[in-house]
C-alpha cells in the first residue's frame, strides 16, 4: 500500500464550470521525492491542495474521487491528524507568516492544533537548530532576506513533525544562492527526517536531479508520471532541464544523470575545433556595435536614462552606492546580482517610488522636476508583486483601469496584448482566482497597454512556465524592435542571456560588470547559463539553446 493513493480525483472551484482537476491518479511511497511541473494554470497548486485537504475544507467548490493516507480517505482525519501527516508550504512565504518574531511565528502553527506549551518549546527550537537558523531566531521577520522568510515557513512546517511536506514553487522569490540552500535544506530534511517531498515548480532546473519521480500537468490532467529516465524517453513533453533537451536533441538513447555527465557527451560528440565559426563572426560583428554603443560618446537626444552618483539607504544599509548609469534607447538591458544587490531599489529609483540621491534623468528630463504622472506616461513598471496590480473584478477591468488613469479610449489594445501574453481566456475572469504564473502576466499586461517608451520588470518569469516564458520574451522583443527601451530585472540567466543584448550585475549596491553576453558569461563563475557551462569547452560563444541549435545545423551540414 502506498503511503499517498489519488484515485480519479476530480475537483472544480466554486462557481466555475470547467474542472480544475480531472480523473487524477498516482501513488507517492513514503520518503519519496515528488516534483510536480506544467503550465501555469494547469492544477499542479490545485492539485497540492487537495492532498493538503485544504481543497475542499478552505476553498470550497466541488470535489470526486478519494486522496488516502495511509489508507485512510483525508476526510476520516481530524484537523489534528492532518496536520500530522501533510503540511504545505505556499508559493508567497509572506502570505503564510503572521507572526512578528521568527520564534514566535515557529509556535504560531503548533499553537494553532493544541500541542502543549513545553512540547512547542522545544520544537521551536530544535526547528531552528535544523533549518540552521538559530541566529536568527529573535529577529523582526519584516528584517529578513526572501530566502531567510523561505527557510523560516519550511521551518515552521518542520515543527508539526509531518510526514509529507508539500512546497508550492519555493524558490521562486529567490536568487540562485538562496535557491541552493533551500534545495539542500530539503534534502536534508527528506534524508535525515524520512519526510516525503512534494514539490510544485516551474524551476525545472532546480529541483529535476534531487527528484525521483515527475508529474506533468495539462489542462487539470495528469499528462504523465514516472521517473526522469521515462520522461527523458517521452519526446513529446518538453518539462525537462536545459541541458537534458541538449541531450535529447542529439538523439542520445541513455539519459545522463547530471550536467557533469552530459557535458562528457557533448565532449565527446564534438571536437575542440571552432565548428561555430560563421556564427561567432556575425556575433563580433554585432559586439563591436554593442562596445560602441556604450563607450562612445553617444549624442544626449539617444540617451533614455542617465543616473549620475545615485545614492539610497533603508535606515543604516546602502542599497545604492554613487551609481552612475547611461542607458540608450531601444537597448534591452537586463540587471543580474543577488537578493539585496539594490536591484529592485534602482528601479523604484528610476520611478521616483523614493527618496535618492544623485541626479536621475529620463528622456533628457530631470526626474525631480517631473511627477509620476507624468512618469507614468512614458516608464511602465512592473514590481516582483503581481497582485500590486490586482484591485478590479475581471482582468479586462484591471487593464482598462489602467488605460482610464491617462484616459486613453482605445480599448482593442485590452485584446491585442492579451493575446499577446496567451491570456485572452481569462479576459472575464477575477485575477484572484486565476494562478500565480497568469496573475504575473496581468499584471505585466496591464503596464504593456500603455505602449510605454520605457518598461521596468522586476522578476517578470516569476511563476512562468518554459513555453510562457518564451510568449513573454517574444512580446518584449516585439516591442523593443519598436523603439520601446527595456529594463529587466531577474535571477533567471538562461531567460535573459536568450533576449536581452546589454548585461549589468550588480553586488552589494553597486554595479561591478557591465557588457554583452560575450563580456559578462564568458568569463563568469557564477553568472553563467546553462548552455555555456556545457559547451564551454568545445565553444566559449555558446550562451543560449538557440546558440546550440545553430551549431547544430552546422555540425549536420559538416558530417
Amino acid at each position: 500500500m502506498a503511503y499517498i493513493e489519488i484515485s480519479n480525483l476530480n475537483y472544480s472551484y466554486p462557481c466555475e464550470e470547467i474542472q480544475a482537476l480531472k480523473d487524477i491518479n498516482m501513488q507517492v511511497e513514503k520518503g519519496e521525492i515528488i516534483l510536480i511541473v506544467g503550465k501555469s494554470g494547469s492544477g499542479k497548486s490545485t492539485l497540492g491542495r487537495c492532498i493538503s485537504s485544504s481543497i475542499p475544507n478552505f476553498y470550497g467548490g466541488t470535489i470526486g474521487g478519494e486522496v488516502r493516507i495511509n489508507g485512510k480517505n483525508i476526510k476520516e482525519l481530524s484537523r489534528y491528524e492532518m496536520a500530522k501527516e501533510v503540511t504545505m508550504v505556499f508559493q508567497d512565504p509572506e502570505k503564510q507568516l503572521m507572526m512578528n518574531k521568527v520564534h514566535r511565528e515557529i509556535a504560531f502553527g503548533l499553537e494553532n492544533v493544541g500541542v502543549n506549551s513545553e512540547e512547542i518549546k522545544r520544537r521551536v527550537w530544535e526547528a531552528l537548530q535544523f533549518s540552521n537558523i538559530l541566529d536568527i531566531a529573535y529577529r523582526d521577520i519584516s528584517s529578513l532576506s526572501g530566502g531567510q522568510k523561505q527557510k523560516v515557513a519550511i521551518a515552521s512546517a518542520i515543527a508539526f513533525m509531518p510526514n509529507c511536506i508539500i512546497m508550492d514553487e519555493p524558490l521562486s522569490q529567490l536568487d540562485p544562492a538562496s535557491a541552493e540552500e533551500v534545495m539542500a535544506f530539503v534534502k536534508k530534511i527528506n534524508e535525515e527526517l524520512g519526510i516525503t517531498i512534494i514539490i510544485i515548480e516551474q524551476r525545472i532546473e532546480k529541483w529535476f536531479d534531487l527528484a525521483e519521480k515527475i508529474a506533468v500537468m495539462d489542462k487539470g490532467s495528469m499528462l504523465f508520471y514516472g521517473t526522469k529516465e521515462e520522461i527523458y524517453r517521452e519526446k513529446s513533453i518538453d518539462f525537462i532541464p536545459m541541458y537534458l533537451k541538449v541531450i535529447r536533441d542529439l538523439n542520445i538513447e541513455s539519459c545522463p544523470k547530471n550536467i557533469k555527465e552530459a557535458r562528457n557527451i557533448i565532449n565527446s560528440k564534438f571536437k575542440t575545433e571552432d565548428i561555430y565559426e560563421k556564427n561567432c563572426k556575425e556575433k563580433k560583428s554585432s559586439e563591436k556595435n554593442f562596445i560602441k554603443s556604450i563607450f562612445t560618446k553617444e549624442k544626449e537626444e539617444n540617451t533614455a536614462l542617465k543616473l549620475q552618483g545615485v545614492g539610497f539607504n533603508y535606515g543604516h544599509i546602502e542599497a545604492l552606492k554613487d551609481l552612475n548609469l547611461s542607458i540608450n534607447k531601444g537597448e534591452f538591458c537586463c540587471i543580474l546580482g543577488p537578493n539585496g544587490a539594490g536591484k529592485s531599489t534602482l528601479l523604484k529609483s528610476i520611478m521616483k517610488l523614493l527618496d535618492f540621491n544623485g541626479n536621475i534623468k529620463c528622456f533628457n528630463k530631470d526626474l525631480s522636476k517631473m511627477n509620476r504622472l507624468d512618469i507614468g506616461k512614458s516608464i511602465a513598471y512592473v514590481s516582483q508583486n503581481p497582485n500590486d496590480y490586482i484591485s478590479k473584478e475581471t482582468v479586462h477591468k484591471e487593464l482598462k483601469f489602467t488605460l482610464d488613469n491617462y484616459n486613453i479610449k482605445e480599448l482593442k489594445v485590452i485584446d491585442d496584448v492579451l493575446q499577446e501574453l496567451g491570456i485572452l481566456h481569462l479576459k472575464h475572469k477575477n485575477p484572484r482566482d486565476i494562478s500565480g504564473g497568469e496573475r504575473q502576466r496581468v499584471a505585466i499586461a496591464s503596464m504593456l497597454v500603455l505602449n510605454p517608451d520605457m518598461i521596468l520588470l522586476d522578476e517578470p518569469t516569476r511563476g512562468l512556465d518554459g513555453e510562457n516564458k518564451k510568449r513573454l520574451g517574444d512580446t518584449l522583443l516585439k516591442i523593443n524592435k519598436k523603439g520601446c527601451t527595456i529594463i529587466l530585472v531577474t535571477h533567471d540567466v538562461d531567460f535573459a542571456a536568450e533576449y536581452a543584448e546589454r548585461f549589468i550585475l550588480m553586488f552589494d549596491g553597486s554595479i561591478v560588470a557591465d557588457g554583452n553576453r560575450k563580456e559578462i558569461f564568458s568569463r563568469g563563475i557564477y553568472y553563467n547559463t546553462v548552455i555555456h557551462k556545457l559547451f564551454k569547452d568545445v565553444n566559449k560563444n555558446i550562451y543560449t539553446f538557440k546558440d546550440f541549435k545553430s551549431i547544430l545545423k552546422v555540425y549536420e551540414e559538416r558530417i
